[in-house]
């Protein structure tokens, strides 16, 4: 009998381990599921985020609309978009990847001079995000991401177009400062491979208003002597309103010169 209730204990004693060690397990799970990142999408500026999509997660970024305005060349013309996005799915804790095209643009002459154009998904462009340092914490967090750009294989003959490299880094001062940089190859040639390129840098700086209304100011400049025009600059600037964890709402502008080009757009982010 005491052989009997020594192994009944010793089996419940089994069972309360066991049960008491998935209900820690499953309460971890339950809370990192819970503790997402703090919504840091590419939008709206120029310069990109360092931090990645929560592994298991997807994130859409797109202009609702979008107004391109250039004025340099003759004659002047303007082209208005339609949900410019950016598709990404977080696949490792560290790492995602991003989809991003232009679904609908309308382009206008002034007077007519020449015959209005449409294109949809006119060419796709495949990101890989790889945070290297403070994806999670830290002040300070660094990122790469290798990109290409192809013809929209769905409808036309598959074809490599550009490709590109950019470092991410971004700093955090006194916990509501934000300051961030992304440099490197914008383009560069498939084929043949580096016979033309452009180079890429931009520092942007973000600070809050008013609660969840925050405003960025940024520069940023083109190098490309395989054009017209061989130094771009632009001076940019928005807000962004984030009413939720995961969603955020912006509105900006890009002004570029010497090409006299403006750039203004709406748009949003969601994660889910």
């Amino acid at each position: 009998m005491k052989k009997i209730i020594l192994s009944a204990s010793l089996w419940m004693l089994f069972i309360n381990c066991v049960a008491q060690q998935d209900t820690v397990k499953f309460t971890k799970e339950k809370k990192e599921k819970k503790e997402l990142r703090e919504l840091s999408p590419d939008r709206p500026h120029q310069t990109e985020s360092t931090h990645t999509v929560d592994k298991g997660h997807i994130m859409f970024e797109t202009d609702l609309v979008n107004n391109t305005f250039y004025n340099k060349d003759i004659p002047r013309s303007s082209t208005t978009g339609l949900f410019y996005f950016n598709l990404k799915v977080g696949f490792q804790k560290n790492m995602d990847v991003e989809i991003i095209s232009n679904a609908l643009s309308f382009t206008r002459y002034e007077n007519k001079a020449l015959p209005n154009t449409t294109s949809a998904f006119s060419d796709l462009t495949f990101r890989y995000k790889l945070n290297v340092l403070g994806n999670d914490s830290g002040n300070t967090s660094v990122a790469i991401m290798p990109f290409l750009t192809t013809s929209n294989f769905f409808v036309d003959n598959p074809q490599a177009k550009t490709g590109g490299l950019l470092v991410n880094v971004e700093r955090i001062i006194a916990k509501k400062y934000e300051i961030e940089y992304t440099g490197g190859l914008s383009s560069f040639s498939i084929n043949p491979l580096f016979k033309q390129y452009e180079l890429f840098s931009t520092f942007s700086f973000t600070y809050p208003v008013y609660k969840s209304l925050a405003h960025y100011v940024e520069v940023s400049e083109r190098f490309n002597q395989f054009t017209n025009v061989r130094n771009n600059y632009s001076f940019d600037s928005g807000f962004t309103f984030t009413p939720t964890k995961n969603n955020q709402f912006d509105m900006s502008f890009y002004y570029f010169f010497p090409v006299k080009t403006l750039y203004i757009f709406i748009g949003t982010t969601i994660r889910i």
